[in-house]
């Protein structure tokens, strides 16, 4: 019995470092991206999610992309790559000019009021 009683004990003892550790790799962020409207919105966070991302959610009228992510499974780097990749510009990153005319017409930030 005192070996069982031994054997959860040890257990524990490994068990709850790993359970901390592992909820400190989320990260939350607050970046800024190009857009105007909800083509804009679902474009904008359906690139941003990828391996890692947990929540991703733009707002048209303040262009603010909040974000929560797995710091050990992306970066804010690779996240904006793929935003950019998308042809949005982000507060960190500009988008190639190939990707921002793919966009449609109506999505073009730079020649656009947000709508």
């Amino acid at each position: 019995m005192k070996i069982i009683q031994n054997i959860f004990i040890l257990a524990a003892i490994f068990t709850l470092p790993t359970a901390s550790y592992a909820q400190n790799k989320v990260e939350e962020d607050t970046i800024i991206v190009e857009g105007v409207c909800g083509m804009c919105k679902t474009r904008i966070e359906e690139a941003a999610f990828g391996k890692g991302v947990k929540f991703a959610e733009w707002t048209n009228t303040t262009g603010e992309l909040v974000l929560a992510y797995r710091s050990d499974k992306t970066s804010l780097s690779e996240i904006e790559a793929r935003i950019t990749k998308a042809g949005h510009t982000t507060e960190n990153k500009q988008a190639e000019q190939d990707d921002y005319k793919s966009l449609p017409n109506c999505c073009r930030y730079e020649e656009q009021h947000k709508h």
